[in-house]
């Protein structure tokens, strides 16, 4: 599997088909479990990956990809302009991520009844791989693990399940507007060592608010960034997972 970032011009075409793990890959950390319900009580695990992988694309004719969509300066901002990248890290980091699942409720969404939510170090920014050789070659390994279908964790549990996102993705074109695509992997393994089920992809949800073009703007942007992020899971479960994917 190609752990290059594709290019910006190909990845509003290109991630939906490919597991995007294959570029921004996973690190394993120790597990903390968000609820205080024994492990026997609820002996089934459901592991999530939030994500540092932000992304972001602007197809407009007098845009380039850097400071695409700046935002007006204030005391607030430490004096500079911070580009779409910067906002995402800032609005929809890994805790929000986390937070704007909970509310929605991510077992039941995924229909897991009795599953405990175990989190995961997010998975890293796809730039941080090309700084540190042991990081690429940890998340080549796993990778590999995913590539042949295996556990990431070494968890044991008889009924076993794992959503690992892997990128935020901001896209502006001229004839779409604005949108935020998130991309997620999601297997299910039972008391298998070898997943039963993946389900791989990203879905879209548009952006008007976001990013905020002045100072006015930022509790809107906020909100709406936060929104299309939640709205984009319940279509991804809606369409990639429920939907008969592989």
């Amino acid at each position: 599997m190609n752990t290059k970032l594709l290019s910006a011009a190909a990845c509003a075409a290109a991630l939906c088909a490919v597991p995007a793990m294959a570029q921004e890959g996973v690190a394993p950390a120790p597990v903390v479990a968000e609820t205080t319900v024994s492990d026997a009580a609820m002996p089934c695990e459901l592991h999530v990956w939030p994500t540092h992988n932000y992304l972001g694309f602007n197809a407009g004719l007098l845009s380039g990809f850097g400071l695409v969509g700046m935002l007006a300066d204030d005391a607030a901002h430490e004096g500079r302009v911070k580009t779409v990248k910067d906002l995402m890290r800032e609005y929809l980091g890994p805790e929000v991520q986390m937070a704007e699942l909970n509310k929605l409720g991510i077992a039941q969404t995924l229909k897991l009844k009795g599953y405990r939510i175990v989190v995961e170090e997010p998975t890293p920014f796809n730039e941080d791989l090309k700084k540190d050789p042991a990081l690429k070659a940890q998340v080549k390994a796993l990778n590999a693990r995913i590539k042949a279908g295996k556990r990431i964790t070494d968890s044991t549990h008889g009924c076993y399940a794992e959503l690992i996102t892997t990128h935020i993705f901001y896209h502006k074109a001229m004839m779409y507007g604005s949108n935020l695509f998130t991309g997620w992997i999601y297997r299910e393994f039972g008391d298998k060592q070898i997943a039963t089920k993946t389900a791989t992809g990203q879905v879209k949800n548009p952006l008007e608010d976001f990013p905020p073009k002045t100072p006015e703007k930022l509790e809107a942007a906020k909100a709406e960034l936060r929104d299309a992020y939640a709205k984009d899971f319940v279509e991804y479960v809606q369409k990639k997972v429920m939907g008969g994917t592989k």
